[in-house]
């Protein structure tokens, strides 16, 4: 007698008998499906014919983070914050400042020239039209128009006279020619000077600083303004001979509140070669004779008369600092 186990077939059929289940997903998987997303286990091809595991597909409000709504998520989640935007708007604002975009730092300090002065802002932002220099070393400040930049012409001629004085070859047998002078003080290269971008030096405002001679010299000796600039012109700036003819257009002297004298001279040189208008400036203070010279071709005077007069009536010296 044969005896069949039929315990497998009994386990199958109890198996096969069991109602399909629903399970719930406890967390993410790895392709990102919501933690509401469903799985239903279906039960197998003899008890469900045509059934098939499926997954319910995440829907679009879906708020799992790395979903296809992280951008909207974090946003609801991190909504901008006031603090920042503030700030932003501020850094944005003193960017723009700072940088003077659009010139809007120069129109807020036209309002505050005295201001931007004292606090030397106009030595960065133009104020007026006009950007100041300053050199505590020498002593003296002035405005210049600001279109300008620093001559590259004057600098150049700096620099070779420099190298002139000290040369590293020896010296010329012949004899060497010595610098002109004005009354009577030897004519250095300029300590600022600043011209149009792109000029030849015909256009420019610069400062020249020589040391007096022994015992010191007060420019009131050669009589009043007048007096001087007729001096000036037929002995050291035209003299008879030179090729050079001049016109005085007006003098006059300008006291400062601590008692400081300013001679002011407008005048005009021409030659063959060139026909210039200039506005000159004098004046004295602790052994130091600043000179002040503004110079544009003849046919461009009017366009800088203006701007030329305030940088004449600008100039201030003080104690230096060097």
């Amino acid at each position: 007698v044969m005896h069949v186990s039929l315990a497998p077939f009994v386990v199958a059929a109890g198996a096969s008998a069991q109602k399909p289940r629903l399970r719930r997903a406890r967390g993410t998987g790895i392709f990102g499906i919501s933690r509401r997303a469903v799985v239903r286990v279906a039960a197998s091809d003899e008890d469900s014919p045509g059934s098939s595991a499926t997954a319910e597909e995440p829907t679009s409000s879906s708020s799992a983070y790395g979903g296809p709504n992280m951008y909207a998520d974090s946003q609801a989640i991190a909504p901008p914050s006031p603090r920042r935007v503030f700030l932003g708007a501020l850094a944005t604002a003193g960017l723009a400042l700072g940088g003077n975009f659009l010139g809007i730092t120069g129109k807020l300090l036209n309002g505050v020239p005295d201001v931007a002065e004292s606090l030397r802002l106009d030595l960065i932002y133009p104020v007026g039209g006009f950007k100041r220099a300053y050199n505590p070393e020498k002593g003296y400040e002035f405005v210049y128009p600001e279109d300008y930049l620093g001559d590259a012409t004057m600098v150049a001629r700096a620099a070779n006279q420099r190298e002139a004085m000290n040369p590293l070859d020896p010296p010329a047998l012949g004899d060497v020619p010595k610098p002109p002078k004005i009354f009577g003080q030897t004519v250095q290269e300029p300590q600022s000077a600043f011209g149009p971008m792109g000029g030849t030096g015909e256009e420019n405002v610069s400062v020249i600083v020589s040391r007096s001679p022994p015992g010191g010299f007060k420019l009131d000796r050669f009589g009043d303004a007048q007096n001087q600039a007729e001096w000036l012109l037929a002995n050291i700036l035209a003299p008879p001979g030179s090729g050079k003819t001049s016109e005085l257009f007006d003098a006059y002297t300008r006291t400062s509140g601590g008692g400081q004298k300013y001679f002011t001279f407008e005048y005009t040189i021409k030659t063959d070669a060139w026909y210039r208008h200039n506005v000159a400036v004098f004046t004295e203070k602790g052994g130091r004779l600043y000179t002040l010279v503004a110079q544009v071709p003849e046919v461009d005077w009017v366009r800088r008369r203006d701007e030329f007069r305030r940088v004449a009536d600008s100039l201030k010296v003080f104690v230096p600092t060097g």
